[in-house]
């Protein structure tokens, strides 16, 4: 009896443990969802059927049509991240990521990644605070960044073998309580990124 109890505390701690280190780096997640270099136009694998492809849980294992035309098809899911190894927390809980992909029918071609508030994050956010040392390199292209309210960093953006991306991080902070978001597009999809500084 005492072994079986041990066991089942072993296996529940194996469990435990296993879940718990289920995060992931920020930086590590836009890499995955970024198109390896082939030097063709490409677009990103829905992974509609494989669940263990990205560390998402999907809302659903099929991509849905969206009456936005600037959408088209999306694919919608929560993931636990990590920003330079750190977890935010609000209120006790977690703070919450989700990751919209959105593109033609044959595959993605742009990606936000939105975290809920929480008075753990600051505003003006740039590429450097949320990737660190990490092997990358960004060039500002444009910024909004006069208020601390709302704003944007946005920047062509080059990860080792994997093509060109275009990287909005943008924030919005409201009574201490900051989200941040990145919208992260292909060259074709860039067309449909917004820089208006906001009013």
């Amino acid at each position: 009896m005492k072994k079986l109890l041990l066991h089942i505390l072993f296996v529940c701690c194996t469990f435990s443990a296993a879940a718990q280190s289920s995060k992931t780096e920020l930086y590590e997640l836009v890499k995955k969802m970024l198109y390896d270099s082939t030097g063709y136009e490409n677009v990103g694998d829905w992974a509609v059927g494989k669940p263990k492809k990205f560390p998402v849980k999907w809302k659903a294992d099929r991509i849905e049509m969206s009456d936005d035309t600037s959408i088209n098809f999306y694919r919608m899911g929560a993931v636990d991240i990590t920003v330079k190894g750190r977890s935010f927390m609000q209120a006790g809980q977690p703070v919450k990521w989700n990751i919209l992909l959105k593109g033609p029918r044959m595959g993605y071609s742009s990606f936000s990644i939105i975290s809920s508030p929480c008075s753990e994050m600051q505003p003006k956010y740039t590429i450097d605070s949320i990737f660190g040392k990490k092997p990358f390199a960004a060039k500002l292209l444009k910024s909004c960044d006069a208020k601390t309210l709302s704003g944007y960093y946005y920047y062509e953006l080059k990860i080792p073998k994997k093509d060109i991306a275009f990287i909005k991080l943008s924030w919005i902070s409201i009574n201490g309580n900051t989200a941040i978001r990145l919208d992260c597009f292909d060259s074709w999809s860039k067309y449909a990124v917004k820089l208006e500084c906001p009013k």
